[in-house]
């Protein structure tokens, strides 16, 4: 049984080709399932702590697996399910962290609307309610962005260069397979920009990072990188501002002028 992103997902034997003690000090397990008509097939991760725990679940898998794969690939013996609500999240999904965020969040929002009607300022309360849309917008362009770039950075400062080749495709999601230092093989999701080596689209570069190899990057040129720093600095930049002017500056103005 493995508890991944969201999904608990049950393995049996007969669907695991190998496997493999992977990671900073071997402490991690790479799960291989077996593919159909000889290409590879899907590979899953278990983080681990240990080195010696993770070496008795690789003996114990390659120990019981089976030494031919079922006809349809192994992921089709795979039973997926969501992981249930009822521990890490609870209402609408959200964290414990993330309701205490969306409460306070919520409280600033009122707060806001409140006072310059309180004031007996209707047009600035008007503001107050529309000035949220640029500021969601804005924030769904910039957050994810920020977090992807701060990926990339620390990956890139500590990362490893290596080639990757085409390992499958899931829908309109191509992922790629490379190997680390240490042997041990780990799957990405192409960036529809990566640049394919020599031309080749079964073969791209990517970097992962030394310490932790199942977290990777593709290379991207520097023009790609540029392109996309500035859509999101304008894009997102000019609807933060907006919503800035809409809401704080208008409510500190407000103040100020009592």
């Amino acid at each position: 049984m493995l508890e991944q992103k969201g999904l608990r997902r049950r393995i049996p034997v007969e669907a695991v080709e190998e496997a493999r003690a992977v990671g900073r000090g071997r402490r991690s397990v790479e799960i291989a399932l077996w593919g159909v008509d000889g290409a590879p097939g899907p590979v899953f991760t278990l983080e681990g702590r240990d080195a010696a725990q993770a070496g008795r679940l690789v003996e114990l898998a390659d120990g019981a697996r089976s030494r031919s794969g079922p006809p349809q690939g192994g992921a089709a013996l795979v039973e997926e399910r969501p992981v249930s609500t009822s521990g890490r999240k609870k209402g609408l999904g959200l964290t414990r962290r993330e309701r205490a965020t969306g409460i306070v969040l919520l409280l600033v929002y009122v707060g806001g609307f409140a006072l310059p009607v309180w004031a007996g300022e209707p047009r600035q309360a008007a503001w107050w309610l529309l000035g949220v849309t640029p500021a969601l917008f804005g924030l769904l362009i910039v957050v994810p962005s920020l977090r992807w770039a701060w990926k990339r950075w620390t990956v890139r400062r500590r990362g490893v260069t290596v080639v990757a080749s085409f390992a499958r495709r899931q829908g309109k999601r191509t992922f790629f397979r490379y190997t680390d230092l240490e042997g041990g093989t780990h799957e990405i999701e192409s960036d529809y920009a990566a640049g394919r080596i020599g031309g080749d689209p079964r073969r791209i570069e990517v970097v992962h990072d030394r310490q932790q190899p199942g977290r990777a990057v593709c290379s991207l040129a520097a023009s790609t990188l540029l392109w996309r720093t500035a859509g999101v600095t304008l894009a997102g930049g000019l609807l933060l501002s907006l919503a800035f002017v809409m809401m704080p500056l208008r409510l500190i103005l407000l103040v100020l002028s009592g």
